[in-house]
């Protein structure tokens, strides 16, 4: 992920927490974060990960692809290239996204890529709802739901409730890369 994009992450938090009323504390005792956190977020001095952005925007509510959408308005699209697709990762962990505004659809489909050492978070974390599923095309993860792990290999893949803890990692020496679908969109 480039600077543009965790200084957008900073500028694009502070804005929501601004726009729902909320100073740093109210919004950090909400998503069950330190005041510190939030704010270092806010100015770019680090970069959250996946599971630290959903339990923030769980708080508001709001999901990380209408957090990272721009509004979109006109035809709807049906197809993607490379450059249609929307980065909705955080952390050091890519999360590209077909299609850039999902607001009001039930599907989020995600080419997932994570560096060795990545993880989506420190500590396990859980969606509201729905259902979280992948196949892994590259590399290993070591997944954890629901207090059990394993490790994935290449043609190996996961279902489980998004209500369950759960966190992913890269134990191995090159990039992992899953094709991953979620409902709702997280």
């Amino acid at each position: 992920m480039n600077d543009q994009t965790t200084q957008d992450v900073g500028e694009k938090l502070k804005g929501l927490r601004k726009r729902y009323g909320l100073s740093q504390r109210e919004l950090a005792e909400k998503a069950g974060l330190t005041h510190g956190t939030v704010s270092f977020i806010e100015r770019n001095k680090i970069s959250p990960s996946i599971g630290t952005m959903r339990q923030i925007l769980d708080s508001i509510p709001m999901t990380l692809s209408d957090f990272f959408s721009e509004p979109q308005e006109g035809e709807i699209e049906f197809f993607y290239s490379k450059e249609n697709l929307l980065e909705v990762g955080s952390g050091g962990v890519s999360l590209l996204q077909i299609g850039q505004n999902l607001n009001g659809l039930p599907l989020q489909i995600l080419l997932e890529r994570y560096p060795p050492g990545s993880e989506t978070a420190s500590t396990p974390y859980r969606c509201r709802s729905g259902e979280e599923g992948g196949f892994v095309i590259e590399g290993e993860v070591e997944i954890t739901v629901n207090g059990r792990t394993r490790i994935l290999k290449p043609n190996e893949g996961y279902l489980f409730p998004s209500h369950l803890d759960h966190k992913m990692r890269n134990t191995g020496d090159v990039d992992c890369v899953i094709v991953s679908a979620c409902t709702p969109p997280a």
